[in-house]
């Protein structure tokens, strides 16, 4: 065997062993030191002046420190990308498709030949370049690249400027030792985020989308816009997309594994599918867990957006021109806020309703222009201006009572009160008859866990001195427990229907009669106490609100300020945002369990009407002096009562049954996904 067969052998056993060492899957790097800084040299080739301009990278706990050396050696540009602006990373091979907004990649030259590259005297090919050349001619990469994904915030004016940096990591001839080094960055940077207070359960996210929403482009938003992101972010993510109104409630409602499955709920909507949201969240009987665990987070593909506004507003983060980016760069960034929730109990005829609310209530002049304008949606955003300007010729006015907690007597409301003792509840017997036996649509009766038996020696007579209600014949619940996108045929659900949350509801109904009563023979309790214990374990069930019914009145002691008069607005907020446009509350906090009640008497000139309506989108509309007409009074609870039967009551932007409603605060009861986490 010549010398020449037995090199050509030897070369053929190192591309085998080469080639072999690319299949094998890397081993993982290994976890480094939570403070530990990760330094590299990496080159950038000048092809203008023909030279490789070096930088220095190095990544650290607060970002991605870069030096670059300038041509004169003696100066340098410095950069730090900061980790709070980084959404994410990948690493592999070199992308075939150039990432949006890449940047030209930091090369580090192989171990073998840097010195060549750093200082090449006589001109000559180095064998970086031969090797470059080479790679070209084979088709052949070893590197591994890494891609940055970040979105620097800058101000004035405020903004967010896309940046991608690619690493290349090159110092050996192996893939799987380049890929290795790139990993190594690649968790150190995971690492340094959940540091930094990024939330990392792994648990997929929750994205409900509505295809109509946005003019009907819901769908294309989402795939243009939000799923890039979603990749560079690496967040895992289940989507639904709804079908029909109601939807997303029921589904909410009605998943069994919806905390196990998911770190948070996003929604890929306007404002009325988070109201679905967060009404199918309260109606689990796992509510409290669900809103402590689940964060909620809004990208605004519909028209009504007072929501995200307020939420980017709250971070201090831009929202135009690109407020579906910017909002999914909010959700992503794996952080939460406490936010308030608003309690709404109404009444019409024989209804009772209960539900709750994130943005705001409205009676009179706003709720009239939101609601009579609909007509007019084909103009798009004008038809506010043109039914405002209506409203105003033909100006009307509102008659009733209006009752409200000034913020300055009880700055929150206090935990449910202890369950009355037998003293108590028999004062208030004639009161809860009258509660108790309101009746519940089937969706919304109780379970028969939620009951308890009475003893068997208690007689009927005992039974109306508890004023308790004797329904034998109860339908049993049907099981919920079905996914809701086989629901094609599915009717539509009634949006205010009757909640098992109400205190004049069936719900509250909590013993049944029937059967054979289990006691323990250790438990000798008077059917008085037995009652008191399961009032006390029923309430840990379901949110209780601390108001009286809307049939009973307000104690005055308690600072309750009662008024009536004619109204041309009674507008309750608890966002500073209405809309995007509408900055209508500027002292209002996602969390500082305070609704912000604008109140406008009959007798305001129509000139300050409309300095109030055209001063909205900067949020200098609410007078700075003391004003007889217009009145801004923060609250923690209120009531509306009015007269007659003819007017227009919004929640959340949507209509409900006109009558008495009313409304209290419950802070920080859910958590919105935020950029700061405060």
């Amino acid at each position: 065997m010549t010398a020449k067969t037995a090199q050509q052998q030897q070369q053929q056993q190192q591309q085998q062993q080469q080639s072999h060492e690319m299949l094998v899957p890397p081993t993982p790097p290994e976890t480094p030191p939570p403070d530990e800084e990760l330094s590299e040299i990496f080159y950038v080739e000048n092809r203008r002046r023909k030279q490789n301009i070096k930088i220095q990278v190095k990544l650290r706990v607060d970002g991605v420190y870069l030096r670059r050396e300038t041509t004169q050696n003696d100066h340098f540009n410095e950069q730090l990308i900061r980790i709070e602006d980084i959404i994410g990373s990948s690493c592999g091979p070199r992308l075939k498709k150039r990432a949006r907004g890449g940047l030209n990649s930091c090369k580090n030259p192989s171990k073998h030949t840097q010195q060549e590259a750093d200082d090449d005297d006589d001109g000559a090919p180095s064998a970086s370049k031969k090797a470059q050349e080479k790679q070209k001619q084979t088709g052949s990469d070893n590197s591994a690249y890494l891609y940055i994904y970040a979105y620097l915030k800058k101000e004035k004016p405020l903004r967010r400027v896309q940046t991608l940096r690619i690493l290349r990591f090159r110092s050996s001839d192996v893939y799987a030792e380049n890929l290795t080094t790139a990993q190594r960055w690649h968790h150190t940077i995971r690492q340094h985020k959940e540091r930094s207070g990024a939330a990392s359960t792994g648990k997929k996210l929750l994205i409900l989308l509505n295809p109509k929403s946005g003019s009907g482009k819901g769908r294309e938003l989402f795939q243009k816009q939000v799923a890039p992101l979603l990749r560079e972010a690496e967040a895992q993510y289940d989507l639904q997309i709804t079908t029909h109104p109601q939807y997303a409630l029921e589904f909410v409602r009605s998943r069994k594994d919806l905390l196990e499955r998911y770190a948070g709920i996003v929604v890929a909507s306007g404002d009325g599918l988070f109201y679905e949201v967060l009404n199918g969240l309260m109606e689990r009987m796992d509510w409290r867990r669900a809103c402590r665990e689940l964060a909620l987070g809004i990208i605004p593909c519909g028209s009504g957006n007072g929501l995200a506004k307020s939420i980017a507003h709250h971070c201090h983060e831009p929202y135009d021109p690109k407020p579906i980016l910017h909002a999914t760069l909010i959700c992503v960034a794996g952080r939460a806020t406490p936010m308030d929730v608003v309690r709404v109990e109404l009444s019409h005829r024989d209804k009772h309703y209960v539900m709750y609310s994130f943005l705001s209530i409205g009676w009179g002049l706003i709720a009239d222009i939101d609601i009579e304008s609909e007509r007019l949606r084909s103009i798009g955003a004008q038809r506010f201006t043109l039914w405002a300007i209506k409203r105003l010729i033909t100006l009307r006015t509102y008659r009733g009572k209006l009752y409200y907690l000034p913020a300055a007597t009880k700055a929150a409301p206090p935990p449910p009160p202890a369950p009355p003792a037998e003293a108590a509840l028999r004062a208030s017997r004639s009161t809860n008859r009258s509660l108790m036996r309101r009746s519940l649509p089937t969706a919304h009766r109780a379970t028969a866990s939620e009951f308890k038996d009475l003893p068997d020696d208690c007689d009927e007579v005992q039974l109306r001195d508890l004023d308790l209600d004797l329904d034998l014949e109860r339908e049993p619940e049907q099981d919920l427990f079905v996914d809701a996108l086989s629901m094609t045929d599915r009717s539509i659900y009634r949006q205010n229907a009757d909640s098992w949350h109400s205190a004049v509801s069936r719900r509250t109904a909590y013993y049944s009669i029937g059967g054979h009563s289990t006691r323990s023979n250790r438990s000798r309790l008077s059917v008085a106490q037995k009652i008191e214990a399961a009032n006390a374990e029923f309430m840990q069930l379901v949110p209780m609100g601390t108001m009286p019914a809307l049939q009973l009145p307000l104690p005055g002691e308690l600072g309750w300020v009662c008024e009536e008069g004619d109204y041309v607005m009674v507008h309750a907020a608890y966002t500073t945002h209405l809309a995007s446009d509408c900055f209508f509350a500027p002292d209002s906090k996602l969390n500082d369990g305070l609704i912000y009640l604008v109140v406008i008497r009959a007798g305001v000139g129509r000139s300050q009407l409309l300095n109030f309506l055209l001063s909205m989108h900067n949020g200098s509309h609410l007078p700075e002096a003391e004003d007889p007409h217009i009145v801004v009074v923060p609250v923690t609870a209120f009531r509306i009562e009015p007269s007659g039967n003819s007017g227009i009551l919004t929640v959340d932007g949507e209509r409900v049954d006109y009558g008495p409603i009313q409304a209290e605060v419950f802070p920080g009861l859910i958590n919105v996904m935020t950029t700061t986490g405060q």
